[in-house]
Parts: structure tokens; C-alpha cells; sequence
């Protein structure tokens, strides 16, 4: 059942504190009606989310702050956090995915109105995720096999969109090293016991197996003498290893990226480019040799690989955000101005 203002979605939820801990002790009240969401007497328009994230139970959004002064107009839009922590009915994830639907429909629109207005409106092309249903807009791109969604952040090519794999969701930019990889739930646990002393540490932590690998490794060691946490550092030590056991179409990829984060380029240019002699379009796997390559101060030939990224997915932000400056570094201005042009 889709929430519409006659029908919203209620739950519960506690705001976060500044350290991120769920503050007070009740449980207040909140709805999203499909185009506003309410915390309790916070109303926020999905339109005005700058973004929003979440992880567990726990959901974050970006909201705009009103300047104080002249000054700081002129700077630009301030921006402020909101942190929840949810139960019930509803999932901090499933009311990211409700809320991307919502804003970047209405972002979409808002575009395709202005392009209209200025007598452009032949320009405006979108695609819908597949994944997240969430929409992007690709006016002034070139068409190439593979999309980006902001939102989910997912690389999807768009002659499987009807029936996407399953592993082109798991794959994006791990947060702790930078590289495309598959970045996933660990579970860090140590147990001890000393004497009558005993004592258990658990903590989740969300990073790529090749970031998880050496804590895993120096969980099980750690753990060994105590016995009962050996299970749990055996299990995520299997799992940091899994992708590459297993094959499938980025086999590989976790050992060219640990290798990468070590410093090893030439391994890890060379894992790169035996995955890219089995796929076709592979945006992702081209922006990690951009940055095995940056990596070497090959300036050159990293921008080469960023805009081959690019060539793939002409949308695609990380490579982008990357490829800028290394253009304007080697003073290949006429490159950089068409790349400015297309994500104006």
C-alpha cells in the first residue's frame, strides 16, 4: 500500500543525539504521507531533503538551514543532520527508499520544468532505478550502457533493467577505502576471561572485505586462547574471502583492491584489467584502475581510465568528481569544459 495524506504511514521513532545515541527515554510519533514526512513537530517537504541515509535502524537527513547573515548567503545553503532511530512499522531503510522516490521525482520534475521554460525541453531524459525505483536525470549526457542512481547508489546497466542481477546492487563505493567494491555488514566480537573476570566486546561495522580482511584475521587470533569467540571470527573471516572464492563476474575485485590499499598498483592494475578482459560495460571497476593509476602519478592515464569510467556510465559522480581536477592538472581544458557542459 503505497502512503498518501488520507492513509500515512505512522510509527515510532527516538531523534539521535549529538553522539548518536537515541536521546529520551519515550518513543515520539511520526507519518509520512508520500510527500512529507513528520517528526514529531518537525515537518519535512521530501523535495527539500538534500539527502538522506540510513544504516540499521538508524536514519540521517540532510536538511537546509536558514543563513544568519548576508555573508553566509552569499556562501551558499547551510545544511544541518537529523538523526532517528526507528521501530515498529517501519524501517529506517524502507523510509530511505520512500523518501528517494519521492525527492528525486520532484527534483526530476522541478529540472524538466526549467528546461521547458527556457525552451529546452526536447533535453530532458530520466531513468528509473531499478533497484530503488528512485529516478535520475541524465538531460545533456550522452547515452552509454550503464546508469548511475545517486540514491542507492548503484551501478545498473540498462539492457538488464528489466531483470537485474542480484549483484550489481551489492556493489558500490566503500566508505572506508574509496574503492568500488562490495561493502557489506561485519560484526566485530571479542571475548575474554581472566581468572573470575569475563567480558565480551560486539560491534557492527559496514566496510568492504578487503578493509575487513586484517580485522578479521587479527579477530581470530585474538580470540583464540579464550575459545568461544573463535566461531564468530571464523564465520567473518570466510566472508571477507567469499567474493573471491566464488567467482562470478568481479572475481577478483577484493584482491586487486587489497592490494591497491597496500600500495601494490601493478598487482592491482593487473587484477583490474583481467576482470575488464571478461565484462563489458564496467564503470566501477574502470574508476579503481583511475585510482591504482593516480595511485603510480600516472596523472594521464588516470584521467584516461576516470573517462573511460565515465564512457560506461556517463553519470557516474565518483568518477566525475575524480577525473575534474586530474583534467585541469594536465591542462586538458577542452575535455574539462565538455564534462563541465554535461553536469552543469
Amino acid at each position: 500500500m503505497t502512503p498518501s495524506p488520507d492513509d500515512p504511514l505512522r510509527f515510532k521513532f527516538r531523534f539521535l543525539n549529538e553522539q548518536g545515541q537515541p536521546a529520551g527515554l519515550f518513543r515520539k510519533k511520526g507519518r509520512w504521507d508520500g510527500e512529507t514526512l513528520t517528526l514529531d513537530d518537525v515537518t519535512l517537504p521530501a523535495a527539500a531533503l538534500m539527502d538522506v541515509q540510513a544504516r540499521d535502524k538508524l536514519l540521517f537527513l540532510v536538511v537546509p538551514v536558514e543563513n544568519d547573515s548576508t555573508a553566509e548567503e552569499a556562501a551558499g545553503p547551510r545544511a544541518g543532520t537529523i538523526g532517528a532511530s526507528f521501530s515498529g512499522n517501519a524501517t529506517a531503510q524502507s523510509l530511505k527508499s520512500a523518501l528517494d522516490v519521492a525527492r528525486s521525482a520532484a527534483w526530476a520534475e522541478s529540472h524538466r520544468e526549467q528546461l521547458e521554460a527556457a525552451g529546452r525541453g526536447a533535453a530532458f531524459r530520466s531513468a528509473t532505478c531499478p533497484h530503488c525505483e528512485a529516478t535520475a536525470v541524465l538531460s545533456d549526457m550522452p547515452k552509454t550502457p550503464q546508469v548511475f542512481c545517486a540514491f542507492c547508489e548503484t551501478l545498473w546497466t540498462e539492457r538488464a533493467a528489466a531483470d537485474p542481477p542480484a549483484w550489481e546492487t551489492a556493489h558500490r563505493i566503500c566508505d572506508e577505502c574509496g574503492y568500488f567494491a562490495a561493502p557489506r555488514k561485519f560484526t566485530v566480537f571479542y571475548f575474554y576471561f581472566l581468572l573470575v573476570v569475563y567480558g565480551w566486546n560486539v560491534r557492527a561495522t559496514w566496510r568492504c572485505p578487503a578493509c575487513m580482511r586484517g580485522d578479521a584475521w587479527k579477530m581470530l587470533v585474538v580470540n583464540a586462547p579464550f575459545v568461544l569467540g573463535v566461531p564468530v571470527a571464523l564465520t567473518q573471516l570466510a566472508r571477507t574471502y567469499g567474493s573471491d572464492l566464488t567467482g562470478g563476474p568481479y572475481a577478483g575485485l577484493d584482491a586487486g583492491n587489497k592490494a591497491a590499499r597496500a600500495g601494490k598498483f601493478d598487482a592491482a592494475i593487473a587484477r583490474y584489467r583481467a576482470i575488464l578482459e571478461r565484462l563489458g560495460a564496467a564503470a566501477g571497476v574502470k574508476y579503481n584502475l583511475g585510482l591504482a593509476l593516480a595511485g603510480e602519478g600516472e596523472t594521464n592515464r588516470a584521467a584516461d581510465a576516470f573517462l573511460a569510467s565515465l564512457d560506461d556510465c556517463a553519470n557516474y559522480a565518483p568518477a566525475y568528481q575524480r577525473v575534474a581536477p586530474l583534467l585541469e592538472q594536465s591542462g586538458r581544458t577542452e575535455e574539462l569544459a565538455e564534462l563541465r557542459r554535461q553536469w552543469a
